[in-house]
């Protein structure tokens, strides 16, 4: 995870934290409460705040990320709560045989999953993580919504810019498509003096689509399969949702 370990020092300023907890924290707060969630695995958990957020809810957390230089931004900025967050380095393929389950939910935010190699991968991640949880026990996952994607071309998002005193950043992210997968690519751009300085950031993703999503799921032994997209429960479109966002549940008698 070579590109994640080099924006290891920039990685938080990238993403709006704050707007982003607040879209998700009413639908997964709710969810906890409703399935009494205790024992939660974070799937890609970055440098840990979502992790954070679980813990503050009273959960035992257990991040996993493929990023040696983000778990290490993780334990340091979260050190204090050591006692009941747990961070692991592991990619998807050697994840289950690194942490200790069962768990209540295994959650994967942020289009952590499309960081697969391939399908097969794909396959094996999700068979892990019905392994991993307990009956009953349930799956969170956001992707973006590759349907869309795909079809439309769209290549350009937004910029993001973070300034703090006299630093200036600005994030310009593209996405490139080839050979069957799709490049997430990163410029970096930073104020020194009176000019910019830039470094350039790029990764492969699989671009899964909501089909592909469903029949794996229930190849695995996943049941009561939900999708939206969004964290407000507006169903899933594959023409205009902006995300994938699935929940599903692991069977009773599994």
């Amino acid at each position: 995870m070579a590109s994640y370990d080099e924006m290891a020092g920039i990685y938080d300023q990238m993403i709006r934290w704050k707007s982003r907890l607040e879209r998700e924290t009413p639908f997964l707060q709710r969810l906890f409460a409703e399935r009494r969630i205790h024992r939660v695995l974070d799937l890609g958990c970055g440098t840990g705040k979502h992790a954070r957020l679980f813990h503050k809810w009273g959960c035992e957390v257990v991040g996993v990320d493929a990023s040696a230089k983000l778990l290490e931004s993780a334990r340091e900025q979260f050190k204090d709560d050591a006692e009941n967050i747990t961070f692991v380095h592991a990619d998807f393929a050697e994840f289950v045989d690194k942490v200790k389950g069962p768990f209540d939910a295994v959650l994967s935010l942020g289009n952590s999953l499309p960081h697969v190699r391939d399908e097969v991968e794909l396959k094996q991640t999700l068979s892990s993580i019905y392994t991993l949880l307990k009956p009953e026990g349930v799956f969170v996952f956001q992707n973006r919504n590759y349907d869309r994607l795909l079809k439309t071309g769209e290549r350009f998002l937004l910029p993001l810019t973070h300034r703090q005193a006299d630093n200036e950043q600005i994030f310009f992210r593209f996405n490139d498509f080839k050979d069957h997968k799709v490049q997430f690519n990163v410029v970096h751009f930073t104020r020194v003096g009176e000019g910019w300085i830039h470094e350039v950031h790029s990764m492969d993703l699989e671009p899964i689509r909501q089909e592909v999503m469903e029949s794996l799921l229930r190849e695995s032994g996943f049941t009561a399969l939900n999708f939206y997209g969004d964290f407000s429960g507006t169903p899933f479109d594959p023409e205009t949702s902006a995300d994938l966002v699935g929940l599903v549940r692991k069977p009773k008698d599994a």
